[in-house]
């Protein structure tokens, strides 16, 4: 669908993070871990710098399950029985978003470290 008008768009795009976030349990789960981070940090007060990380490493694990989400019902649907390859493709996929949350995690561990003195 191109040249749809921009507003046209990003409700495209709204439904499907609605879509993902009522069907996937793992997205719930990433929004329900980036409010209780973005709590601390409230709590916490670090500097500029660290809420950018940790606002991108945020939006980059949730784009990432988006992206793991979709390929999967993607895959699902042209092929919904079993084969080694999928499961591989499926993997990979878990694989990018597990990569991601835990470099989230060691950012955000290093901004305590740092707002609590702990780290030079």
């Amino acid at each position: 669908m191109k040249n749809q008008p921009l507003k046209r768009k990003f409700g495209f795009a709204w439904k499907g993070i609605v879509y993902a976030t009522h069907t996937e349990a793992n997205m719930r789960r990433h929004w329900v871990m980036a409010a209780l981070v973005l709590l601390l940090f409230l709590w916490l007060q670090p500097s500029a710098l660290w809420w950018a990380l940790i606002i991108l490493c945020i939006s980059l694990v949730i784009a990432a399950e988006l992206a793991n989400s979709a390929i999967e019902v993607l895959i699902d649907h042209m092929h919904p029985e079993l084969h080694p390859q999928i499961g591989r493709t499926k993997d990979m996929l878990a694989g990018m978003v597990l990569i991601l949350s835990l470099c989230a995690g060691a950012i955000g561990l290093l901004a305590i470290l740092a707002t609590q003195g702990l780290l030079l």
